[in-house]
């Protein structure tokens, strides 16, 4: 470098030094774009980074969300980082070819975290489950808890951002919610992680009055027992898991095969007897009669133990055998089946036999049908099409399922009755999720509180002062979707010659809400479904990505999908790829100096 050059460098130093003392905005740049103020605010965010990853391993993803990545302290810093990069580059001018790479850099970052920050508060993550041949759906539900409230004044409905798992609430630290337009004001004060609800049977003459029943269906060997709750208007059905189908009506059904159904005696040791024919179904006991084998002409097939088996659908070589009944000693009494001795003498077993459908479905899942008869109980288990028990009981008496060890109690019966839920605090029962909710009471003007009540999330109730009443629900929010979204086939191919999935296919039907355009896409493992999809939303990143997230085994007809919405998306690979091109010039590119 020669003495001119020294010289202007000297020459500019100086007058960056005469600026900044004689200027006040230049001093304020200058102590924006600090080192010492990028240190403090670098080590902030990365304290807290820290302690966000603690709190995301030892607890959640939610608490470091709520109270770290988006909580407005920390978008504040973000912000004054940004200011303080900006002003650092500025302290600079006028630029010269050296600082290349260091204002890309610079920039860069800043790009970044506007992109990553207009992604926090203007994009959102959420799931949306579809189901074949039902109608479009135009929202999405999200990961963020809200409370919706109903004012009296207007009848509008009021949304509000809470939490209840994150910040509890409790009789010490209550949370008030204002009623818009009103001076009424709902007060939490206790939180729930898991709530109960217990029906009940109340005698009613009112026009909603009906048919009623409560049962508690208990198996001692999965250890599980649940209460459902039948009531002819308001809750005549129970899906019982997706495992079978429990009603209540006016008359019990006539139950007809949906196919072809086979009766079939097996024995140890002779040919089978059968009425009706199942081609290409094989079945067969062993001697000692503790194993039954189902396979098809093809030899394909599989073993189970005769116990595990009894009353069980069991699902080879195109259709669904159920074991009924078992003889260790089998033999012909006054016309009648029965076993001579508990001796594996003559093992048989009766197996019923029906064909699956084309689709590869069951043609029908076991059922319950009940009919209320003052305090009577009138019953009918049906499976695969077929009545395999019938009979009469009171509160307090059981009855097997014939549903491995299911059994049903009846806890009691009403001929007129209302169906009532009491919610308490408990843990949840068996394969059921917990329910998490808040109690809450309506205060009115002059401080007096209602009856408080619990609010289940996913529920809407009302709470009363006395005069007034308000509904309050609490639950995920959801977000409209400017489009609407409908599933045309889901598909689950097969690796060849197994059951495990080797993708999912779920094709979907998007049409525009305003000019009804439509478009097909297909979610695929790996690879999303996206709307509009076009070449120009997929480099904004305003473009809707739908992934598979989740399906149901036994039900092929609906599939739930992960929805993602980023638009900082554009904005965060921008600034990205500033920040490696910065980093590339002030490492490789070394700027020639002029020599005069």
């Amino acid at each position: 470098m020669n003495q001119n050059t020294k010289m202007t460098a000297a020459g500019r130093k100086r007058m960056i030094e005469e600026r900044r003392r004689s200027s006040s905005v230049w001093r304020v740049i200058h102590w924006l774009g600090s080192m010492q103020l990028a240190l403090i605010l670098l080590a902030t965010i990365a304290l807290a980074c820290a302690v966000a990853t603690f709190a995301e391993s030892g607890f959640s993803a939610k608490i470091a969300r709520a109270y770290i990545y988006k909580a407005p302290w920390f978008q504040l810093w973000l912000v004054v980082l940004c200011i303080n990069l900006f002003a650092v580059t500025i302290t600079r001018w006028p630029w010269l070819r050296k600082h290349t790479g260091f204002i890309i850099t610079h920039y860069g970052i800043i790009i970044l975290l506007v992109g990553a920050m207009v992604g926090m508060n203007t994009g959102f993550e959420g799931n949306v489950t579809l189901r074949k041949d039902a109608p479009p759906i135009s929202r999405v539900v999200t990961s963020r808890s809200v409370i919706q409230l109903e004012s009296p004044a207007d009848s509008y409905l009021y949304i509000a951002a809470f939490d209840a798992d994150l910040a509890k609430p409790s009789a010490k630290r209550p949370r008030q919610f204002p009623v818009p337009g009103t001076q009424l004001k709902i007060v939490a004060d206790d939180y729930a992680p898991s709530l109960l609800r217990e029906p009940k049977l109340v005698a009613s003459e009112n026009a909603d009055a009906a048919p009623g029943a409560l049962l508690r269906i208990h198996s001692a060997r999965m250890g599980q027992t649940h209460d459902i709750a039948l009531h002819a208007k308001s809750q005549p059905f129970n899906d019982f898991f997706g495992m079978a189908e429990i009603r209540i009506a006016a008359g019990l059904p006539k139950i007809e095969p949906a196919g072809p159904t086979e009766t079939r005696m097996v024995f140890a040791k002779f040919a089978p007897i059968s009425e009706g024919g199942t081609p290409g179904v094989i079945v067969r006991l062993s001697e000692d009669g503790e194993k039954v084998s189902i396979f098809g002409e093809d030899g394909h097939g599989a073993a189970y133990p005769r116990k595990e088996a009894m009353n069980q659908p069991l699902t080879e070589a195109g259709a669904t055998v159920v074991i009924e009944k078992f003889w260790p000693d089998f033999s012909m009494k006054d016309g009648k089946p029965v076993s001579v001795s508990d001796q594996p003498n003559n093992p048989a077993v009766l197996a019923r036999i029906t064909p699956l459908s084309p689709e590869g479905k069951p043609h029908q899942r076991p059922r319950l049908d009940i009919r209320v008869d003052n305090d009577r109980l009138d019953y009918q288990v049906a499976r695969a099409g077929h009545v395999t028990a019938t009979g009469t009981v009171k509160a307090g008496e059981s009855f097997p399922l014939g549903w491995a060890d299911w059994t049903a109690e009846v806890v009691s019966v009403s001929g007129a009755s209302a169906l009532v839920h009491d919610v308490k605090p408990g843990a949840a029962h068996g394969m059921e999720a917990p329910v998490p909710g808040f109690r809450a009471a309506l205060e009115g003007p002059d401080g007096r509180r209602g009856p408080a009540r619990w609010v289940e999330s996913g529920e809407v109730i009302g709470l009363t002062d006395g005069r007034n009443v308000v509904r309050i629900g609490y639950g995920l929010e959801t977000r409209p979707l400017p489009f609407s979204v409908r599933l045309v086939r889901f598909d689950v191919p097969r690796d060849e010659g197994a059951e495990t999935p080797s993708n999912f296919l779920a094709t979907v039907e998007f049409q525009d809400a305003k000019t009804g355009a439509t478009k097909t896409g297909v979610a695929k493992m790996n690879h999303p479904a996206s709307y509009p999809g076009t070449l120009l939303a997929n480099i904004t990143g305003f473009n809707y990505k739908f992934s598979q997230a989740e399906w149901n085994p036994r039900n092929l007809e609906e599939t739930t999908l992960q929805v993602l919405y980023d638009p900082g998306w554009l904005l965060k690979w921008i600034g990205s790829l500033a920040i490696c091109i910065g980093i590339a010039i002030q490492f490789y590119w070394k700027p020639k100096s002029r020599h005069s």
